[in-house]
């Protein structure tokens, strides 16, 4: 791999272990796959920040590159943990608080900013052909297909190494080359369950693909893209009419295929019974102002809380802990659930349930996984009437 001098400098060690130590990770991994060379990235999003995921091994690495003074020299944002920060959450277990805010207090000591969520274009959005190292799958794929910018999708140590360095190597998405539509795909179905379609794609469909059939609302699309992240290994989604047109190009070659009703059928599941006992789930990925707010006036309109064996977990970012405390508050005297700042599939859950209901294809495919929860996606509407009954 080419390195300039100054790159050179860096990974010599002259500007610091921790430097040193973090350029060597991007090298290696860029090397490993052909990257001829560096860049310089805009913003990093750092994942895989949970305890639960990285244990004591993860945060000691945390550790050390506090200790070697380390800092952001780019915009840094960071994923969700895995407890509710307010710890006003009777459903995610915060067994491992200690832990994870002695995690947050390095890694936000270190000049990265306390954003805890999955959403980090609530707080920056990023430009047209603007370079990021970006960890979090549903974030990458929506800043690919939506705002044409450029991103592999990194796992948290490279994405932490681009946070102190300002680098990244240069291969994958943010090359034009290999940002190629190969797979054109109708969508004919006439439940446009978003959830489902995208979990469709994303175990059906292995190549780059432009979707034509759908609408430009963007909480459909966000939970669209977030699902086909998860069942496949999708960063980019090309969505007719949305994504910008220099982002990506079209081979000459276009495989056709056609979504109908039926080939949504086996991602939806089916709905549980009123012995199961239930988990209802929004806010995967986070909600932002918008959605947050049509929520509560949702749940404020039905002026009930959940029936018995029936509870709803709401999952939204740190900041709104500041924002929309009122809401949050209000939220809780309905027997809303409101996990802040935290992710309940990287979380413990305090609860056995059997099933989970959900309008996320994403949380569905992690859920039935790591928690052994049977799932059923539905509309918003469709999950508070199980919830709180019709």
């Amino acid at each position: 791999m080419f390195l300039t001098r100054e790159q050179e400098k860096i990974l010599a060690g002259e500007y610091g272990w921790a430097r040193s130590k973090a350029l060597e990770v991007i090298v290696k991994v860029g090397e490993a796959l052909g990257a001829e060379r560096l860049i310089e990235v805009e913003h990093a999003h750092v994942s895989g920040i949970s305890y639960t995921n990285i244990g004591d091994a993860g945060l000691e690495l945390v550790q050390d590159f506090y200790r070697g003074r380390a800092y952001a020299r780019v915009y840094t944002t960071l994923n969700p943990g895995c407890v509710d920060l307010l710890s006003y959450s009777q459903i995610v277990d915060n067994r491992y608080r200690d832990k994870q805010l002695i995690l947050n207090r390095y890694l936000e000591a270190m000049g990265f900013r306390p954003t805890y969520t999955c959403i980090p274009y609530l707080h920056r959005k990023p430009g047209p052909g603007e370079h990021l190292s970006w960890g979090e799958s549903s974030a990458v794929i929506f800043a690919n297909s939506l705002f044409g910018s450029r991103t592999n999708r990194e796992g948290g140590p490279l994405a932490l190494s681009s946070a102190i360095t300002g680098y990244t190597y240069y291969y994958g998405l943010h090359l034009l080359e290999n940002r190629v539509v190969e797979v054109s795909i109708a969508v004919e179905a006439k439940n446009k369950c978003y959830g489902a379609l995208g979990l469709w794609i994303g175990y059906n469909v292995k190549s780059i693909p432009m979707i034509r059939g759908v609408s430009n609302d963007i909480s459909g699309l966000k939970l669209m893209l977030a699902a086909s992240a998860a069942s496949g290994d999708h960063g980019l989604i090309v969505i007719e009419g949305v994504t910008p047109a220099k982002s990506y190009i079209v081979s000459d070659k276009v495989e056709k295929m056609y979504v109908e009703d039926r080939d949504l059928e086996e991602y939806i599941g089916v709905e549980p019974s009123e012995n199961d006992k239930v988990l209802g789930y929004i806010g995967c990925p986070h909600l932002d102002p918008r959605e947050f707010f049509e929520l509560v006036d949702k749940i404020r309109s039905r002026g009930k809380s959940a029936k018995r064996d029936r509870d709803l977990l709401v999952s939204i970012p740190a900041v709104y802990s500041n924002l929309f405390i009122d809401e949050i508050h209000e939220l809780k005297r309905y027997g809303v659930d409101v996990a802040v700042g935290t992710c309940p599939i990287v979380s413990k859950l305090r609860e056995k349930y059997d099933y989970l209901v959900t309008n996320s294809g994403k949380a569905a495919f992690y859920m039935s996984r790591l928690h052994g929860l049977n799932t059923y996606i539905a509309s918003i509407d469709r999950v508070l009437e199980i919830v709180f009954g019709g």
